[in-house]
């Protein structure tokens, strides 16, 4: 079977257009994986999300409409037993603030997304005084904070769309060559 080099050009342009838009995230949003090491108070009658027992489920699962950034906080907590605990907690990065501003002889509260306030990868701290050894890691990708150990996955999703791409090259080249 033969392809014209019209419908190779559409097969490639469709198939370029779907990888960007399931790459890329829309208007600035994402979802990520949210818990915590609290349960809910009772009285808010909420469904617990504890990641003593998280399964990467959608239970798990949150939109975050004001991050462009998902979130994993570990942390190792030696007690005087010299028994150490480890944890962590997930979910979307706070880049959202409220401000205050005085308009129109009013004040009203403002609010505003900072999108450039992080970027991929890891941070870790211990003032070896009063706070445990604490990571935080930072991704851009939807559900990217699910890992034991989270990486730069936006290298991840680049290479793989060049793959993909060089795969369409290749498909095209081999279909459109004449007999």
């Amino acid at each position: 079977m033969t392809l014209s080099f019209r419908t190779s050009s559409i097969f490639a342009t469709t198939v370029t257009i779907v990888l960007l838009i399931s790459v890329t995230t829309s208007n600035g949003q994402i979802d990520c994986y949210e818990c915590t090491i609290h349960p809910p108070k009772p009285y808010l009658n909420m469904t617990a999300k504890l990641c003593s027992m998280f399964d990467a489920s959608d239970h798990y699962r949150v939109h975050c409409p004001d991050s462009t950034y998902c979130m994993k906080k570990s942390y190792q907590l030696e007690l005087q037993d010299g028994k150490i605990i480890k944890g962590a907690v997930r979910g979307c990065t706070p880049q959202k603030y409220d401000y205050q501003i005085y308009k129109n002889g009013k004040w009203r509260i403002e609010s505003a997304v900072k999108y450039d306030a992080y970027s991929n990868g890891c941070l870790s701290g211990n003032d070896e005084l009063r706070t445990p050894d604490t990571t935080f890691c930072y991704c851009d990708n939807n559900l990217c904070n699910n890992a034991k150990q989270m990486a730069n996955f936006s290298s991840h999703t680049d290479t793989i769309a060049v793959i993909i791409i060089y795969n369409i090259m290749k498909f095209l080249k081999s279909h459109t060559q004449p007999a």
